[in-house]
């Protein structure tokens, strides 16, 4: 059966895959009829599977949406008493911290010279894998502050709750921390180090202002890897999988195993919100040194996890539910329940989208319209290559590839800076621009349904990408 060829359009951008067998909801889908002639067969084939699991309320398909492992990513799945362990895959609360740094302008950055001393700067100061040196002046946390980190995310490094998507996940108080041996032995080894993949620090500066802004993409790194792991091995056994297929997994929340794998996820959640304002302090020092001007925390939010929320329906009553959001971003606008008492009550929380090391990235501020999304936007751009395929389509264009990124030329603030610094040799194929679709494209489907609107857009200047 082909999904996709039972799809309908109800707007130009909205999509439904109606419920049919086996599925427990429709599949709500925001793509342009350009994003939706490219999507696959086996997107349409994963999001029907989402909406077969068992506790399956609504599934939703942002703009950058394309084939992950079950649940799409830039997929929402939201459920009543199940969590999906593929909700939140191996990088548990993979997301995005933004400084803003004052005073600074793109006419401060426009040198190359200087965006290059930031580069060394600040790789003196963070790790950027397990393989890199661990700068000497980044200590080794201790056992006890690990526990704490696990407990208490952001609060155990004195990070405030308002400048967080969530300061931490409550744990119980008998979590056992210890119970994966393995994923313990990461976590303090590798708190403030960024990782592999599409993971990231930039220097970028906003098209239409000028100001300065550094962007931080990194998770939860081996901790979060490790545990997620043992958690779909011992899922895949409990639902009688075999081992090809334990990403299919999913847990009751009242089941002992359902129980601690909620632990575990959200420690591991609080980890990796710890260990983006680790980062953060390397950034501070490196960006004081290099442009004697210190960046200021603006926002921090995940975009690979599933957090328990109150839904708005239709007709303004409200209820709970478990709300997976695999590569993509939490969207509560103002008035949300869930924001009475913070600083984003009356104007909804900034949304932070990492694009790609060539587009750049965006800040969205969610509307009304959002509701209809699962309270949800995009996480990025949204590959059209994948990792593999990328290397291999593209490598007869390495060359013009890497020229294009260092001649590159834009606009920021009425200032022209040229070019993209960054600290690899080479531009990694898998990450480079052509590997994404078009960022602007999928924001403005956004805009034009009144899910978002675009707050800023920002372009790299700078680019050091992490290493595992």
């Amino acid at each position: 059966m082909s999904f996709k060829s039972l799809v309908v359009a109800e707007t130009a951008n909205r999509r439904v895959l109606p419920r049919t067998k086996g599925m427990h909801c429709d599949v709500v889908a925001y793509l342009s009829p350009e994003l939706f002639a490219a999507s696959e067969e086996d997107l349409w084939r994963d999001a029907y599977r989402s909406a077969c699991f068992p506790g399956a309320r609504a599934v939703y398909l942002m703009p950058d949406c394309h084939k992950g492992y079950v649940l799409p990513v830039g997929g929402v799945l939201v459920t009543d008493g199940t969590i999906v362990q593929a909700g939140s895959g191996y990088d548990i609360s993979c997301g995005v911290v933004y400084l803003r740094v004052p005073g600074l302008h793109a006419a401060d950055v426009a040198d190359w010279s200087s965006r290059q001393r930031w580069v060394a700067a600040i790789e003196e100061r963070i790790a950027t894998g397990y393989r890199s040196a661990r700068p000497a002046r980044m200590r080794t946390p201790s056992p006890r502050l690990v526990e704490e980190i696990l407990r208490h995310g952001a609060k155990a490094i004195g990070v405030s709750a308002e400048v967080c998507e969530r300061q931490y996940i409550p744990v119980p108080d008998d979590f056992d921390s210890g119970r994966i041996e393995r994923a313990l032995a990461k976590a303090a080894p590798q708190l403030g180090s960024v990782g592999g993949g599409n993971h990231f620090v930039e220097l970028q500066c906003d098209r239409d202002t000028g100001e300065v802004w550094v962007m931080v993409h990194c998770g939860s790194r081996g901790f979060g890897w490790q545990t997620a792991d043992w958690f779909f091995k011992a899922g895949a056994e409990l639902r009688g999988l075999p081992a090809g297929r334990r990403e299919e997994a999913w847990l009751r929340v009242d089941e002992p195993l359902g129980r601690q794998y909620w632990a575990h996820h959200n420690a591991a959640a609080n980890y990796a919100v710890a260990n983006r304002h680790t980062i953060v302090l390397g950034v501070q020092e490196a960006t004081e040194a290099v442009y004697a001007r210190r960046p200021e925390v603006f926002f921090e939010i995940s975009h690979n996890l599933v957090q328990e929320e109150t839904l708005v329906l239709p007709d303004g009553a409200t209820t709970r539910g478990f709300v997976h959001r695999k590569g993509s971003t939490r969207a509560f606008p103002a008035g949300h329940p869930d924001l009475v008492g913070t600083p984003w009550e009356a104007t909804g929380h900034p949304c932070l989208i990492p694009g790609s090391m060539l587009a750049g990235a965006a800040i969205l501020y969610p509307l009304d319209g959002a509701h209809r999304a699962g309270c949800s936007v995009n996480h990025g751009s949204g590959r059209v290559l994948g990792r593999n395929e990328a290397k291999r389509q593209l490598a007869a264009r390495h060359d013009d590839i890497d020229a294009e990124m260092r001649t590159i030329a834009r606009t920021c603030g009425g200032v022209r800076i040229e070019g993209i610094v960054g600290n690899c040799e080479r531009t990694p194929l898998d990450e480079c621009g052509h590997a994404y679709k078009d960022l602007d494209a999928v924001l403005q489907v956004l805009v034009d349904e009144g899910i978002a609107r675009l707050h800023a857009r920002l372009y790299p200047i700078a680019n050091i990408k992490g290493a595992d």
